[in-house]
């Protein structure tokens, strides 16, 4: 292998520059790298032969790598985002104040329901989960969640309308 390397390094080397460029050293040792970890040297008849075709391929593959590349930085500009510029504003002071009460006025019409039916719906509403897992946390069954779920549903309208 070392004869071989310093034979055909140098004509190798100058076969990979004419179609790589800066590149042609790492694929030229890609291309002995190659050679070396074939599980069946013998069975090559030209290890010159496979080293150019190797490397021809190696260049093809280091092209395409290079056109995917620039397509994807056309694609995707470099943006640099300042965190100042882009942090969210603040509600006005009035607009927190009717959050601040909506959240108020719902916690204490959900303070009204049954316990049970004040978890379903918390459970299902605010924490995401499925009519099977709060009947698996709750341990009822799915058809009562639905109806502890909608119960809850039933309540809050109530209220949205008288205070409407």
């Amino acid at each position: 292998m070392d004869i071989l390397f310093r034979r055909h390094s140098k004509e190798l080397l100058f076969f990979a520059s004419q179609r790589a460029g800066h590149a042609a050293e790492d694929l030229v040792q890609e291309a002995y790298l190659r050679l070396m970890q074939h599980p069946n040297l013998e069975s090559i008849g030209n290890h010159r032969a496979f080293l150019y075709r190797t490397t021809s391929n190696l260049t093809v593959d280091f092209h395409r790598r290079q056109v995917l590349e620039a397509r994807y930085q056309q694609s995707t500009p470099d943006v640099e985002i300042d965190a100042q510029i882009v942090k969210a504003p603040a509600p006005s002071p009035e607009l927190h104040l009717s959050q601040q009460q909506e959240l108020d006025m719902l916690r204490d019409m959900l303070q009204e329901l049954p316990e049970v039916t004040r978890n379903a719906f918390l459970l299902n509403r605010i924490e995401g989960l499925s009519h099977a897992e709060v009947a698996k946390r709750l341990g009822i069954s799915v058809r009562n969640s639905e109806r502890y779920l909608a119960a809850a549903l039933r309540h809050l309208l109530k209220h949205r309308s008288f205070n409407e």
